[in-house]
């Protein structure tokens, strides 16, 4: 499933960020202050998905 979390820099959206890729989401945080995510996992292999920030 693919997911936008808006206000992913906040309390709340990391642990949203954090439980949508547990559960092997695709996640796009879009937040004021993004760089603070710290839930990132590297891309699977094969083709490269679109970019998202």
């Amino acid at each position: 499933m693919k997911i936008v979390v808006f206000g992913a820099s906040g309390g709340t959206g990391r642990e949203l960020v954090g439980q949508a890729q547990a559960a092997d989401h695709h996640v796009t945080a879009a937040g004021a202050g993004v760089r603070r995510v710290v839930h990132q996992r590297p891309a699977a292999p094969g083709p490269s998905p679109p970019a998202t920030w």
